[in-house]
């Protein structure tokens, strides 16, 4: 579904009853790492969806990523130009990420591959859990220069994001990821992801490298 849509829910349920009726065969469904959790909407709207894909007879694999590691791509020029990565949660919170080109290459193999992914639910995640100073070091590394991480007050942030056009449900449903993300972190295991793509995934500083290339 677009991304923290209000409607998230019910675009999902109409996909879903289109699919009964032309009879599809295998149902694909891009959810989010553990969605069941209701104090982050977006996640939670997703789980919703993922009750009525039980319901549905339709034989159907669920995909859980993590966070992209793309997330960070808006903010790569303040960190090149100015050596700084600014978020709106604690510079220590624990995340895990995953490359968005580990993500495809999963969803095509469940795609083509026939039998056992029927039924799967997979967790994705890369091997690295990294906290935002884990990035702003990694990134730094690899321009050869500092970058430090600059904590944005939510409020601030808040503000920002109204100024930047961005919807009041999207800024809600982020300000609550935000606020969970910093008490608990977000992270999982990379069993799945190894299995699935039969090769480590992706290091996080392969894919700062990359980005920085595709800049160049």
């Amino acid at each position: 579904c677009p991304n923290i849509s209000p409607h998230e829910f019910s675009i999902g349920c109409r996909v879903i009853a289109a699919a009964r009726a032309a009879g599809a065969r295998h149902f694909v469904y891009h959810s989010v790492l553990h969605p069941h959790i209701e104090a982050m909407p977006h996640h939670w709207q997703k789980m919703r969806v993922e009750e009525r894909l039980f319901e549905a007879g339709l034989p159907f694999t669920i995909l859980q990523p993590a966070a992209y590691m793309q997330n960070i791509l808006p903010y790569w020029v303040d960190m090149v130009t100015l050596g700084v990565y600014r978020v709106p949660y604690a510079a220590q919170t624990r995340l895990s990420a995953i490359n968005l080109d580990d993500v495809a290459e999963v969803a095509a193999r469940v795609l083509t591959e026939v039998g056992h992914h029927q039924g799967a639910i997979y967790e994705l995640c890369g091997a690295e859990n990294l906290s935002p100073e884990n990035i702003a070091a990694t990134v730094g590394e690899y321009l050869g220069r500092p970058v430090r991480v600059e904590v944005i007050p939510l409020p601030q942030w808040q503000a920002n994001a109204r100024a930047a056009g961005l919807g009041q449900y999207q800024i809600e449903t982020l300000a609550a990821m935000f606020r969970y993300y910093e008490r608990f972190g977000f992270w999982g295991s990379p069993f799945a992801l190894n299995s699935l793509l039969k090769r480590p995934p992706t290091p996080y500083s392969a894919f700062v490298a990359r980005a920085a290339a595709d800049r160049q």
